[in-house]
């Protein structure tokens, strides 16, 4: 029977403080070692393999490692998963089940879905034949020599249309294995420098050099979390609504303040909406819009366009500290530059979340946070927040704008050859003249 160790629970969502963690492990392991970031955080001996384990107080992105080791104390396998870092929807675990001899003859699939959609079908192939899954979605194995190596896939399609697929390889003296990743880093231009064509030599990653692509300037992604009621936006941004308009007059007005070509803008509303299904992890995820385009319209249009009922429901708390964070993860979703932008208003703000951890997130992730207020520069804000532009009439608006764009017109992107957690702590030679956006553990 080769040794298997698998999580059974898969954190898809933001996670901090004390969380379950489940494993199933091949009955030759007599130990488990689980550690964040490198750091133990709890020995198991015995059946069942779980144990609540801390993941800190803020949202951070960590990497979460189990070991299996067997009565030798030899370690036999191991099993991992990044958190706070994006991830697909729905994922699933292929779980190898022995028999007396320990020879697999049922494989389980054990999955986890963000809005607790089930599965409504599967399909399993070994070494490329289609074997039957069960309406509990177990699969009856072929007899197999487990000498050599063979390849497992399965695919998991759910109620709500998305697919997830998962392969595997077990037998022999193969085990599962990562391959080297291009993973995609954002990097932000020197005011007073020009970034090198080529960036040999430029990045480095635990002192040693990495191996980076030329600087590229993608498409921007603008995410913006705002009260879904738009009066006191229009109030303060757009004094003038209230007066009749030429068509001429109302297309000019839509274009005010546009940020450049390329540049998508989408919200974030700070509306969350609870799932939970038994045995699964529950999760809260926030209501976003359909994608702008810049060409649509600009800024001012954008951000006093009214939206449906169900967003305006007046009875709905409102989270923007924590829809922010979310903001953060969905900004770092593809190989774009980016920013978020918080509308801070005389909404209450009813998170979990404080907003010195959520701030921390995102500079530690790499995505500039741009905070609006349309109450003037209040010191409250500044102290929750940090660095607060006031748009609390046109004229503040425009120039906040105008930063907004700048940051964008800054950052590029560069691939390099790494982890997306050792990415996040690349550093920079600064004759190069680029800098890091992200800066995880600093």
């Amino acid at each position: 029977m080769p040794i298997q160790i698998v999580f059974i629970s898969l954190f898809l969502g933001l996670i901090a403080g004390r969380q379950p963690v489940e494993l199933q492990v091949s009955p030759a392991v007599t130990t488990v070692r689980i550690l964040v970031d490198g750091h133990d955080a709890a020995t198991l001996t015995t059946p069942p393999w779980r144990a609540t384990i801390d993941f800190g107080a803020s949202v951070e992105p960590r990497e979460l490692v189990a070991v299996a080791f067997n009565g030798t104390g030899e370690e036999v396998g191991r099993a991992s998963q990044i958190v706070n870092l994006p991830r697909p929807p729905a994922e699933f675990s292929i779980v190898l089940e022995p028999d007396s001899k320990g020879v697999p003859v049922s494989a389980a699939l054990r999955w986890e879905h963000v809005l607790a959609a089930k599965p409504s079908r599967a399909t399993v192939t070994v070494d490329g034949e289609k074997v039957l899954v069960d309406e509990k979605f177990r699969a009856r194995l072929p007899v197999l020599d487990m000498a050599h190596p063979h390849v497992f896939a399965a695919e998991m399609r759910f109620t709500d249309g998305f697919v997830a697929r998962r392969e595997m390889v077990a037998g022999g003296t193969v085990a599962d294995s990562i391959n080297t990743e291009l993973t995609p880093v954002l990097l932000t231009s020197q005011a007073a420098a020009t970034p090198k064509a080529s960036l040999d030599g430029c990045l480095m990653a635990n002192g040693a050099p990495v191996r980076a692509s030329a600087l590229e300037t993608p498409g921007a992604l603008v995410l913006v979390v705002r009260e879904p009621n738009t009066n006191e936006l229009l109030s303060a941004l757009d004094p003038g609504q209230h007066r009749s308009r030429s068509a001429s007059d109302a297309d000019q007005v839509k274009h005010k303040l546009s940020l450049d070509p390329g540049t998508t803008m989408r919200y974030v509303w700070p509306i969350a909406q609870r799932y939970e299904a038994t045995g699964h992890i529950p999760s809260s995820v926030f209501v976003s819009s359909a994608n702008v385009l810049s060409s649509d319209g600009g800024m001012l249009w954008f951000l006093t366009r009214p939206y449906g009922s169900a967003v305006l429901d007046p009875n709905s708390h409102r989270r923007f500290t924590d829809a922010v964070a979310v903001a953060g993860v969905n900004a770092i979703t593809g190989a774009h530059r980016r920013a978020v932008v918080l509308v801070l208003s005389g909404s209450a703000d009813e998170s979990v979340a404080q907003p010195a951890a959520v701030r921390h997130y995102l500079r530690s992730v790499g995505v500039p946070l741009f905070v609006w207020s349309l109450t003037g520069p209040r010191r409250d804000l500044i102290e929750s927040w940090g660095e607060v532009d006031d748009i609390s009439n046109p004229n503040r608006f425009k120039v906040a704008v105008e930063r907004l764009r700048a940051s964008l017109a800054s950052q590029h992107i560069s691939w390099i050859a790494s982890d997306p957690l050792t990415a996040l702590r690349i550093e920079a030679d600064p004759r190069c003249g680029i800098v890091p956006l992200a800066r995880l553990g600093k």
